[in-house]
């Protein structure tokens, strides 16, 4: 039996404080991303599934339109908002910054709500990173900043041997046994450790750490985690990502990425855990 107040696992219910933190939230950054020049633009609930490209792993809800073409809801706004724009972008018809206040869909019934930021303009990713202390600033958290590289990992596959896997689940055992230089920047955790370390790296993985030591040594920001061996959340991250979180809960992450030949940095905003947060204070 189900029960008329039950809703189904995964899905969201936000009402009275909770559904006023959302509101204001969501008016909040689109505020701070107004004025830091993005536009906003609302992508399909629904999207043709031969657009889309496995995301970490997500399931797809899938339904048919009335041809019988496989359709599902939508997944992740990136990819779609990327597919959505370029034809326009190629006409030079529309910006290059932009941003999103929409759920994404995982089967079988779990709703993700997040504020998502796309920059095709230039590859400052540190002004991604001054955005979002604007934005924690103005909300009252202060969480760990987290920096890594997409390179890193599949660097290491082929130097080292070791199975993509563990990194994805960040085997810690495994990865402590497959190589003592891979314990050591395992054990790194911030700039000054991960400098000793590089000169000591194989050519191509020392030209991926210095490129997190130089991403470090330019953020002014207090409580900085360097984690070289981090896999990255989403695998379109080919290149520098960053993870802001609290209790191991993830507020927003971002990074570089390429879709449809284009370059371009974005950012999400994970709103149903900042939420969860703000409803503690």
């Amino acid at each position: 039996m189900i029960l008329s107040h039950e809703i189904p696992q995964g899905s969201k219910l936000y009402f009275g404080k909770s559904a006023k933190i959302k509101r204001d939230l969501e008016n909040l950054v689109s505020n701070v991303l107004n004025l830091n020049g993005y536009e906003e633009i609302l992508t399909p609930t629904f999207s043709y599934l031969q657009y889309q490209r496995d995301i970490q792993n997500r399931e797809a809800i899938r339904i048919s339109n009335k041809h019988n073409h496989q359709m599902i809801l939508r997944q992740d706004s990136t990819i779609d908002a990327m597919r959505l724009l370029t034809p326009y972008l190629s006409e030079n018809l529309v910006g290059k910054k932009w941003f999103y206040i929409q759920p994404v869909f995982v089967y079988p019934t779990t709703e993700i709500n997040q504020i998502g930021v796309e920059n095709l303009e230039d590859n400052d990713i540190l002004s991604f990173i001054d955005i979002c202390v604007d934005i924690f600033k103005k909300i009252n958290l202060a969480p760990y900043l987290q920096i890594g590289s997409g390179n890193i990992a599949k660097i290491c596959h082929l130097e080292f041997g070791v199975p993509l896997e563990v990194f994805k689940k960040m085997d810690i055992n495994a990865l402590i046994k497959s190589d003592f230089f891979l314990k050591e920047l395992l054990e790194a955790r911030d700039v000054e450790s991960l400098q000793g370390l590089a000169k000591k790296a194989p050519k191509n993985l020392q030209n991926e750490l210095n490129k997190i030591i130089e991403f470090g040594n330019k953020i002014a920001y207090k409580d900085l985690i360097i984690s070289p061996l981090m896999y990255p959340p989403m695998e379109y991250y080919d290149d520098l990502f960053f993870r802001f979180f609290i209790d191991n809960h993830t507020m927003i992450l971002g990074g570089s990425y390429e879709i449809l030949k284009r370059r371009a940095l974005g950012f999400g905003v994970y709103t149903d855990n900042v939420i969860c947060k703000l409803m503690d204070l």
